[in-house]
């Protein structure tokens, strides 16, 4: 089995991976690239693109292995909500999307790094919130848990309480659409039926 690599940092995308039991290494350039404002209409293309370049940016540091780069946006009507520079920022984003839908794209490339051979795609998923009370919002924010997260909230936390449904990948809005990822390592023939069923090593 190519050893994956991860051409990202994201704790999310690493708990991921290890709960879909898919051995990896991380290597990050650290070349965040962020979507203009204007551009949003191109949001799918653009953000495929930026998960090419993460995986061509490591891709000259190996020789072997296949390489997983994602870049994933959380959109309210046509603007691109990044993480939150501060709490003020995270509240701003959490009005916004109170009693809203908003989608969340994923762009996913995954590259050999032994052959010219990249495969790319895009999630969507739509995010329903219900209405949040003003002492909901404070305490959620209080908390913290808005740091660091695309759109101010991780729905595998304490915002999940927000959630009033979703339509497509739940693993998406975390950062890594599992479906996905499994097809395109499919088309590398990554994966055979025991490795799919590998029991879980206990850490």
């Amino acid at each position: 089995m190519d050893t994956l690599i991860l051409a990202s940092k994201s704790p999310r995308r690493r708990e991921i991976l290890k709960i879909l039991n898919i051995p990896y290494i991380v290597f990050s350039t650290n070349n965040e690239e962020k979507i203009k404002e204007e551009n949003t209409r191109y949001i799918r293309s653009l953000i495929i693109a930026i998960s090419k370049k993460k995986v061509w940016d490591v891709a000259r540091y190996f020789s072997n292995g296949l390489i997983l780069g994602v870049d994933t946006a959380v959109c309210f009507n046509r603007r691109v909500l990044e993480k939150p520079e501060n709490a003020q920022q995270a509240m701003k984003f959490l009005k916004m999307l109170s009693g809203n839908k908003h989608q969340v794209l994923s762009g996913i490339t995954i590259k050999s790094a032994s052959e010219d051979i990249s495969y790319s795609s895009c999630s969507v998923t739509e995010v329903h919130f219900t209405k949040i009370s003003d002492r909901e919002m404070s305490q959620y924010i209080e908390q913290g848990e808005w740091a660091g997260k695309a759109g101010g909230y991780a729905i595998q936390g304490k915002a999940a309480i927000f959630v009033e449904k979703i339509i497509g990948s739940f693993y998406n809005v975390m950062g890594l659409p599992v479906e996905e990822l499994y097809r395109l390592l499919n088309r590398f023939e990554y994966f055979t039926s025991s490795d799919i069923y590998r029991p879980v090593k206990k850490v």
